[in-house]
């Protein structure tokens, strides 16, 4: 039962992250946390879900949208996670990753 749970949680993140992309938006950790009653801290276990489904599917890394109050940037293992996910990223700088994963989410929310 705890398995579904968990996905019942990687499916309302997705959904949520896709709200925010329609809206060519962004999200922080606390207020997403609250929203699927998990503690910001351990937003990176579902967060990489998402986005490892949805690399499996070509589709955006939904988790770019999702950042720090204070900086205004994802955390470090976004970056490590999308070289991960997306070879292509593996020369550019993080600012270049997030660049191009948030217009991945933003047109691909637009395109829908």
């Amino acid at each position: 039962m705890p398995e579904t749970f968990e996905m019942d949680r990687v499916d309302r993140i997705a959904d949520i992250l896709y709200g925010v992309a329609s809206g060519k938006g962004l999200i922080e950790y606390v207020p997403l946390g609250r929203r699927v009653g998990v503690q910001p801290n351990h937003l990176g276990q579902f967060l990489e879900q998402v986005s490892a489904r949805a690399a499996d599917r070509d589709e955006p890394l939904w988790s770019a949208l999702v950042v720090s109050k204070d900086s205004r940037l994802p955390s470090s293992g976004f970056y490590v996670l999308a070289r991960r996910l997306r070879d292509e990223y593996a020369s550019l700088d993080d600012e270049e990753v997030w660049k191009r994963e948030q217009r991945r989410c933003y047109d691909a929310a637009r395109s829908s």
